[in-house]
């Protein structure tokens, strides 16, 4: 069996009462958490223009758009919502695969599950087994990406695509032979790399809808009877070999039973920037606010645990994107969290970014510097975390008055899975909805409200409704 017909059989063939409910509570917190960042993030740079390129180019309506319910071919429909959903950047982490993962999953299976007129729990089902595929997927790549080039790839782009394409194919009723076929398809289209976070473009919104609108292509050709290459995963021209430089995993390895779901190790982000940013963020919040820090009272700054030039460490500049620019700079991410405290989204527009020479002036001023001595020891990883996520990152704040403050934060402490609670991310939902000024608090509680219905059998369909028509 290869790799590709063994994770079709985990996608397709899983019996719903293999599934523990644990999984399915996280999915439906998972979901409600990607459907927040997609409100936050409706109308953000960039994506009003993708919706209207889909709009104009029509097609069959086969399903709906979040936000505005405009009806179009499915992977358009997967394609927009992606970026929705990811053009914040406050989606999801799953940090042993570094993955953001939802934003590739939960579009298709929203597009799929309204074509195959799904329930909510079947919808569940389909996400779990999907992330589980990715999640897999992407440890492996961790594991045996040794190569330099090998990070210059974007684990979502690359490894999302086959979670999506194992979700739709169980939603949309394929065989094992052909969501196999489906995942060879996949491969043949997939893409993606770190260029645009280093050029602090729009198009890093994008890539995870690219995998997401892939997939849905993958499906609907297998379904067709299309075949794709069974050694898309460990052939001799296999996605190890060609984007990783590496041999692939075992099969065994990628098969082996798990003590949970990887649904369940999917983090929350609290913050609306690229992961790399949040423990040096995280740091700099907590020492604000436990030291009582004012601004005139910074003299100087310094982040360690991050080296120059590195993607969210190089010198902050504007750039044609503010948005972007500053989601991916730390030193801007500390800058504003040492000035204004907790982040408001309404501080994160490009027009507001522009506006605010203070957090600016400061986010170029801050250097780098070598972990210092008297930082805490290494935690010990969780399973199948890297080594680097138990290594310490903060900030170092000197004051006018001679004082030197330190806290530091590492990633496998920022986004334990446990770190944010389900209220939180009700939370997080309310904030979003607010930001989007598309619902008031009644619309937003019955947003809320209607998700619950996601561990029923009531049809996505029905209910999803009341997200596609906000703008009218």
């Amino acid at each position: 069996m290869t790799l590709t017909e063994a994770l079709s059989q985990l996608a397709v063939e899983t019996p719903t009462d293999a599934i523990a409910e644990s999984a399915f509570a996280a999915a439906r917190t998972m979901t409600l958490d990607a459907l927040a960042c997609a409100l936050a993030g409706w109308d953000a740079p960039g994506v009003a223009e993708v919706v209207e390129q889909m709009r104009d180019w029509g097609g069959a309506e086969e399903a709906s758009l979040l936000v505005r319910g405009w009806r179009l071919p499915a992977p358009n429909a997967a394609f927009s919502n992606s970026a929705m959903i990811h053009a914040l950047d406050y989606d999801d982490v799953h940090i042993p695969g570094s993955l953001h993962i939802t934003s590739v999953v939960v579009p298709a299976i929203l597009a799929a599950g309204e074509m195959a007129d799904a329930g909510g729990r079947q919808a569940l089902e389909a996400i779990i087994l999907g992330v589980e595929v990715a999640g897999r997927l992407a440890i492996a790549r961790r594991n045996v990406a040794t190569h330099a080039h090998a990070w210059h790839w974007l684990p979502t782009s690359v490894f999302g695509g086959f979670g999506a394409v194992a979700a739709a194919a169980r939603l949309l009723g394929l065989s094992i032979e052909q969501c196999a076929n489906a995942m060879g398809l996949n491969y043949a289209q997939t893409s993606g790399n770190r260029q645009a976070l280093h050029d602090r473009t729009l198009t890093k919104r994008l890539q995870p809808g690219f995998a997401a609108r892939s997939a849905l292509w993958a499906a609907a050709l297998a379904a067709r009877g299309i075949t794709g290459p069974r050694g898309a995963l460990d052939g001799e021209g296999n996605i190890f070999r060609v984007y990783h430089g590496a041999e692939p995993p075992a099969l065994e390895e990628v098969m082996a039973e798990r003590p949970q779901w990887e649904i369940e190790r999917v983090s929350v982000k609290r913050h609306t920037s690229c992961g790399s940013c949040h423990p040096p963020l995280h740091a700099a919040e907590r020492l604000r606010e436990e030291e009582a820090l004012s601004p005139h009272e910074i003299d100087r700054v310094e982040i360690f645990g991050h080296r120059e030039g590195g993607f969210v460490s190089k010198p902050f500049e504007l750039g044609d994107d503010p948005q972007v620019s500053a989601q991916f700079s730390v030193r801007y991410c500390v800058a504003y969290a040492l000035l204004r405290g907790r982040q408001r989204l309404e501080d994160w527009t490009d027009e507001a970014i522009r506006a605010d020479e203070e957090v600016a002036d400061l986010a170029r001023a801050i250097e780098f510097v070598d972990v210092p001595d008297d930082v805490p020891e290494p935690l010990t990883p969780p399973a199948d975390f890297s080594p680097y996520t138990t290594k310490w990152q903060g900030v170092i704040v000197h004051t006018t008055d001679g004082r030197r403050l330190m806290r530091a934060e590492c990633p496998a402490r920022v986004f334990a899975p446990a770190a944010v609670s389900e209220a939180e991310v009700v939370a997080k939902f309310r904030q979003c909805a607010q930001f989007s000024r598309l619902c008031d608090d009644d619309a937003t509680d019955g947003l809320v409200a209607c998700l619950a219905a996601l561990t029923t059998d009531r049809p996505l369909r029905e209910t999803m409704r009341p997200w596609w028509s906000l703008t009218r």
